[in-house]
């Protein structure tokens, strides 16, 4: 038994997955929408004893992974500028662009630092007041609040040499859109306890009564992750699904209002382009006009315009649930971690990344 086989023995539940098992009586698709989640699926070998009828496909839960080219493409064009500093997470430097990536602008003398909190990033501002810091904020909603409340902070101190790239997605329309789709048949969706600092949990839960989807919120053991889809499929088969709202309760009540009342002073929605997804009305965050000098966007009037994307990858179709990545003719040939060619393998949370590092040559 080889040292992969003895860790999996160890984290998968037995008991859990017998259960699992004695619950299917019907074929199933499962989307997991989270990256941490699919890559404990993968990395404990879980895939590998789910029930048969049980199709678990990964969803668009990899915020660097949605980006489009035009993006990679807006956060380049402002990186080159003089005396500007690009704040950035060490995920997003490799991502290409239509030709370049903040990795590469960096070998060329671009002033690119990584950070982990976009905090970290006015930290930056104040201790070079001579250049400009742009943080790349790309996220979900649940990075939103500390986005807007870093935003805040520039403002009530003056701090104006610092900026942000308004990148950051919002789920639940992503997911509408693709639950649009017959073809994809997806009956459940498994959430991860991210979703414990989203603002606005009804958006979720509206999401699963328009679909009738069945739904679960779970960790990121295996034993959690078990235990949703057990959930999601006695929803099915009960014919009641979302019959107790799983979303509720998840935040206290007056820190969602407070954070709701930050965010509305900071952002609003508007239609956004998600990578593979097209462009998706009220699914994504820009900064309102009063905050304008914190918008990079603004400040260096750039617009987002819609780049190339690499012919060879079909991030696309496997963050959409509709391949996976040893579907791929790129994968593990010419798109490998050491040479990724797109966002999937680059980013940690990348489903070809997992698929690649936990999957790739098992017999």
């Amino acid at each position: 038994m080889n040292s992969r086989d003895e860790q999996s023995e160890l984290h998968i539940p037995a008991d859990l997955v017998q259960e699992l098992q004695a619950e299917m009586d019907r074929p199933l698709r499962v989307m997991v929408v989270c990256g941490t989640q699919n890559r404990t699926l993968l990395k404990y070998g879980l895939d590998e004893v789910l029930p048969d009828k049980l199709d678990v496909v990964s969803g668009p839960g990899c915020s660097v992974c949605v980006m489009p080219a035009g993006h990679i493409d807006a956060f380049i064009k402002i990186g080159v500028q003089p005396d500007v500093v690009t704040a950035t997470c060490e995920d997003l430097l490799r991502v290409s662009g239509s030709r370049e990536s903040l990795e590469s602008i960096k070998r060329k003398g671009a002033q690119v630092e990584v950070v982990d909190s976009p905090m970290e990033a006015l930290d930056l501002a104040r201790k070079f007041p001579s250049k400009i810091v742009v943080f790349t904020a790309v996220g979900f909603e649940g990075a939103a609040p500390d986005v807007a409340e870093t935003i805040l902070e520039a403002a009530s101190e003056g701090v104006g040499n610092f900026c942000v790239i308004p990148s950051i997605r919002l789920l639940p329309p992503s997911l509408a859109n693709l639950l649009r789709d017959p073809e994809l048949n997806i009956r459940g969706l498994l959430f991860s306890t991210h979703i414990e600092s989203i603002t606005d949990s009804n958006a979720y839960s509206d999401l699963a009564r328009q679909h009738h989807l069945a739904c679960a919120v779970a960790g990121f053991g295996t034993r959690e992750i078990l235990r949703g889809l057990i959930s999601i499929v006695r929803q099915v088969k009960s014919g009641t699904p979302i019959n107790e709202n799983p979303f509720a309760g998840i935040t206290p009540s007056e820190e969602t209002a407070r954070v709701q009342k930050m965010l509305s002073e900071v952002f609003f929605a508007v239609e956004t382009d998600w990578r593979g997804l097209g462009s998706i009305e009220g699914s994504g965050f820009v900064i309102r006009d009063e905050l304008s000098l914190y918008d990079a966007v603004k400040r260096f009037n750039i617009h987002f315009q819609k780049g190339q994307e690499q012919i060879q990858c079909q991030c696309a179709e496997i963050i959409s649930g509709r391949s996976t990545p040893n579907e791929c003719p790129a994968f593990g040939i010419s798109c490998t971690s050491q040479h990724p060619i797109g966002p999937c393998m680059v980013a940690q949370e990348g489903i070809c990344a997992s698929y690649f590092r936990y999957t790739f040559g098992r017999i």
